[in-house]
């Protein structure tokens, strides 16, 4: 191939790239996370759910999650933590007694952290620093082990 035919080539995989939204930016499956042990604290429960969603282990994921959660969040094709990119816990606070209490669960905590998350649905990636979270952990009783059930921008 010549130098020409290579450069057009190059320079043809460079405009198809650019009009059709490809990126450098890449999500890749990491090893399966560690479930935490069945009497574990929320906090712990929320910092296993973070590495799961960054490593995309779907099925501690899910094990980690309350079914409607789950359902809710990550069992459809546009899972807003899809786009999670990489995932970096900077600080997790204690989990603290909530009265919100969705899916009829007798306790529940909220646990505040904060991430770093940089993102592949924006063009260029975009680094969000610190980003606030709380996410919502709830069990039926103090046997159960804490499911993530919710989050939010905190």
């Amino acid at each position: 191939m010549t130098t020409r035919k290579l450069l057009a080539t190059l320079v043809t995989l460079l405009v198809v790239c650019v009009g059709t939204g490809c990126s450098t930016c890449s999500v890749t499956q990491g090893p399966p996370v560690t479930l935490p042990k069945p009497d574990a604290a929320a906090d712990v429960v929320v910092r296993a759910y973070l590495a799961a969603v960054a490593a995309r282990d779907d099925e501690a994921v899910r094990l980690l999650s309350a079914p409607a959660h789950y359902r809710r969040v990550h069992s459809w094709p546009d899972d807003p933590l899809d786009t999670w990119a990489d995932v970096q816990v900077s600080e997790v606070g204690e989990p603290t007694p909530d009265e919100y209490g969705p899916g009829g669960y007798r306790q529940v905590r909220s646990v505040a952290v904060v991430i770093e998350v940089r993102r592949c649905d924006e063009d260029p990636p975009n680094d969000d620093r610190h980003w606030p979270y709380m996410f919502l952990t709830g069990r039926q009783s103090d046997d159960a082990p804490w499911k993530v059930i919710g989050f939010g921008a905190g």
